[in-house]
């Protein structure tokens, strides 16, 4: 997979950037079908993506920046933007919301202390670029840190975020993550015990056994690929209440040294709707960089999948997952 090399980076961070110019196109591999010898065929498929961003007054490039895509769903970011308010998140990061192709006006409930992305591809769904593109232009502005946070993730207090950024930079972190709850009932989007994600993926615990348990509560590896630790279980665990090096931290929350993050190429724009998060966690070990997973009296509430625009398994997912395959897995215990 060696000359495949190049369709892993985002070609976006080798280009200046033009006021008169507001598309990037990007190359990526797309699975067609298994061959002899347990090999695999791709396409190469071209990808382009149209943006244009506003930011906030209040922006200020000495803090980190919180990148937040959504679809629609204005119902959801309403939700997360007053959660994050009512505890003061925007007093430590630069809230920005990245729109992903919506028919919806989001724009139209932020303030003055909100940046807005608007990005729209032409070949649907990439949370890699949604988070590649605005990379590039905080970067070029001098940021020095990103955050990945899902717009499903609320805070549970106002230690925890400040908590994490001390310690991702006293540890000299390249990658922090974080203990992932599931929120109460009181937290529901739509009053229903069960989200949509339970009922279609852990169908052993309808009936609301799973709120206020771990989502993510630091990664294991078994059977050849990495997990989330700890799901279910109660958060007070003292193997999940507790801060460690790691190997993976989920894409739900992620902060990240913007200079490495640059240098290795980003989140790969090939990866388009899974396991980016792996690859980017895997490429920073590869390179040296540290990882710390910091659970013990922090974390945050995540609403696993709240927002599912589309299909989790599709031919994207089962490309991604192919692709992924083929890149690590005769690498991946060399890292570990």
């Amino acid at each position: 997979m060696t000359r495949w090399k190049l369709f892993y980076k985002c070609d976006f961070f080798n280009q200046e950037i033009h006021v008169d110019r507001s598309r990037v196109e990007q190359s990526v591999l797309e699975f067609n079908r298994f061959l002899k010898d347990d090999k695999a065929s791709f396409s190469k498929v071209l990808e382009t993506y149209d943006y244009s961003y506003s930011l906030s007054k209040t922006f200020d490039v000495s803090k980190p920046v919180a990148l937040i895509p959504i679809r629609d769903n204005l119902n959801l970011l309403q939700y997360t933007l007053n959660n994050l308010k009512s505890f003061n998140a925007h007093h430590h990061v630069n809230i920005v919301i990245v729109d992903d192709r919506s028919a919806e006006d989001l724009n139209s409930i932020l303030d003055s202390s909100y940046s807005y992305f608007r990005i729209d591809g032409d070949n649907g769904f990439s949370f890699s670029m949604l988070n590649n593109i605005p990379a590039k232009i905080f970067y070029d502005l001098g940021c020095k840190q990103i955050i990945l946070w899902n717009s499903d993730l609320w805070c549970m207090d106002e230690e925890s975020l400040p908590n994490l950024l001390d310690m991702h930079e006293k540890l000299n972190s390249t990658i922090t993550g974080t203990k992932l709850i599931y929120p109460p009932l009181s937290m529901s989007l739509n009053g229903e015990e069960d989200t949509e994600n339970i009922k279609k993926m852990f169908k052993n615990k309808i009936g609301g056994s799973w709120r206020e348990t771990v989502q993510f509560g630091g990664d294991f590896f078994f059977n050849g690929s990495f997990h989330h630790y700890g799901r279910f279980k109660d958060p007070s665990d003292f193997r999940i209440d507790c801060n460690r090096p790691a190997s993976f931290i989920t894409g739900a929350f992620q902060i990240i040294d913007l200079k490495t993050f640059i240098r290795l190429g980003g989140l790969n724009p090939s990866l388009q709707k899974n396991y980016q998060d792996n690859d980017f966690c895997f490429k920073v070990l590869e390179d040296g960089g540290k990882i710390y997973y910091i659970g013990q009296d922090c974390g945050f509430y995540h609403d696993e999948s709240a927002l599912l625009h589309e299909n989790k398994i599709d031919k994207k997912y089962t490309s991604n997952q192919v692709l992924f395959t083929k890149i690590w897995n005769n690498k991946i215990m060399e890292i570990l």
